[in-house]
């Protein structure tokens, strides 16, 4: 590991908070990590100079420099809007995640027991190369949206010359987001929908059933598996009992309709905005970009989950050859999982990895990666501020679907979270994640810290048209459970009630 005195560690640019997430690996943050100081340049022409990100266990905390996230969000903006980049990154994400895929579906345990160790150490290369491809182009609709909003922003600023209030422009901006694909969350609901009223219309015929319910298996099965697989996946006995379920609480066809009411009602408000505003060619296909960013986000977070379950069996496989923990084999970077194969898992290797999955700090810069354990750690972590501390009586955030309602705060970052949300709760988190999606059927609105257009709890809000602010940066640090709370997301505003 490079030892060299980071040169941007301490250039005066304060440290920001990009994502706070409860359960996941080291090895997968560290892909998109490396990607963003060393990769994003072959596609915008610029990197970020440093990213930091701080390691308890499965918990990881992600930082970036304040300055430099504008500065990449901006070069980010003005390619979209000046070069037409938006309809590439689309495209590229798809290309992209397609070949993941296909590479991803050779893991399994028998194909990987055959490899030798210079084998598997190209298997692993090819999935890193091809996953640091990925996030040069799917990063980008989160740095331009994520932090800084400069897309939104870019658009509101748009409408602003053809409406006059906070409410229309963000009616008009919920409207034009509609993607015509529907993301993999929809689709899963549909589907189930499907075989619901099939079973209730046929419910001698128990073959065909079967056949169904193993065909959504075979599509499904893997979204709960998130990135380190603590839920593992759902089983064909989850899906029957899932089903036999939505047989109980409703009538499925008539959910169905509703669902498809939903979709065609999202359309036909874009459209009249599209006709009633009369944006120019050029600005409706930036809002058309823009919403298909939600789409492609979910498209790779499909084919992602997919790839997060199959690399359990390499990191079984790893385990095996190092003898080292399953967990320690998702503290390895590249490098040593390559030298490790190559040339063999040293003792003092062992050590090192063991005491990484405790607590451990990785910084990274062009060319420049450090992981960090013990005392080490204190040079890095001792450049972070302090959290602030907020005593509010009202905030704001990004709007990703109006409504205003009322209703007791729930936080929920886990699945663990989840038993406490009741029916007309207001679910506040971090950023929302497809494991936690019972528990947002129930709420009535979400709010979010982090997250764009593009991020889950916007797509799943517009999906069930619930309100939903996003990007609020405050949210859990202001908010507790219990709190009666407004969401008025006609403008973008969280009032505490009492």
């Amino acid at each position: 590991m490079n030892k060299q005195i980071p040169k941007y560690l301490n250039d005066g640019d304060k440290w920001i908070l990009a994502e706070d997430i409860p359960d996941i690996d080291f090895q997968f943050s560290q892909i998109w990590l490396s990607s963003f100081v060393n990769d994003l340049e072959k596609t915008i022409g610029i990197n970020y100079k440093k990213v930091l990100s701080v390691y308890n266990g499965y918990s990881l905390k992600f930082f970036y420099g304040d300055k430099d996230s504008e500065i990449v969000s901006s070069a980010i903006l003005k390619k979209i809007v000046d070069e037409g980049l938006g309809k590439d990154i689309n495209k590229n994400i798809r290309r992209v995640a397609d070949q993941l895929f296909e590479v991803t579906k050779l893991a399994i345990p028998d194909y990987l027991n055959k490899l030798d160790n210079k084998q598997l150490s190209d298997f692993y290369k090819k999935l890193d190369s091809i996953h640091t491809e990925f996030y040069e182009w799917s990063w980008l609709p989160n740095a331009v949206d994520m932090f800084h909003a400069h897309f939104t922003n870019h658009l509101k600023s748009v409408l602003a010359k053809y409406l006059k209030t906070e409410e229309e422009i963000n009616a008009a901006l919920v409207a034009l987001s509609f993607s015509e694909e529907k993301s993999f969350v929809q689709e899963e609901l549909e589907r189930l929908l499907q075989i619901a009223i099939f079973r209730k219309e046929h419910p001698e015929d128990t073959a065909t059933f079967e056949k169904l319910i193993k065909e959504h298996y075979d599509n499904f099965f893997f979204l709960k598996h998130l990135w380190i697989g603590k839920d593992g996946v759902s089983t064909i006995e989850e899906y029957k009992q899932a089903v036999e379920k939505i047989l109980s609480d409703y009538d499925p066809k008539e959910a169905l309709k509703n669902e498809e009411k939903t979709w065609v009602d999202s359309k036909k408000a874009r459209d009249d905005f599209e006709n009633k505003i009369q944006l120019t060619k050029q600005e409706k296909e930036l809002f058309r970009e823009y919403a298909e960013f939600a789409f492609t986000k979910a498209y790779r977070r499909k084919i992602q989950l997919y790839w997060a379950y199959k690399m359990d069996f390499i990191f079984e496989e790893l385990s095996k050859r190092f003898s080292i923990s399953f967990m320690e084999t998702r503290f390895l970077v590249p490098d040593e999982i390559y030298t490790g194969l190559e040339k063999g898992f040293s003792d003092e290797m062992k050590k090192v990895v063991k005491t990484r999955t405790q607590h451990c700090v990785y910084y990274a810069e062009k060319n420049l990666e450090i992981v960090a354990i013990g005392n080490d750690c204190d040079v890095y972590e001792k450049t972070i501020q302090a959290e602030e501390k907020f005593d509010l009586k009202e905030f704001k955030g990004q709007v990703a679907c109006t409504g205003k309602v009322q209703g007791i705060v729930k936080i929920v970052n886990t699945t663990s979270d989840m038993s406490k949300v009741n029916d007309g709760d207001i679910l506040v988190s971090i950023a929302t994640n497809p494991d936690i999606l019972p528990a947002m059927k129930k709420a009535v609105a979400f709010v979010t810290e982090q997250g764009g257009i593009t991020s889950h709890a916007a797509i799943v809000a517009r999906e069930m048209k619930k309100p939903c602010i996003i990007g609020t940066k405050i949210a859990t640090k202001v908010l507790k459970d219990g709190d009666l709370v407004e969401v008025d997301a006609n403008k973008g505003v969280v009032r505490i009630l009492s």
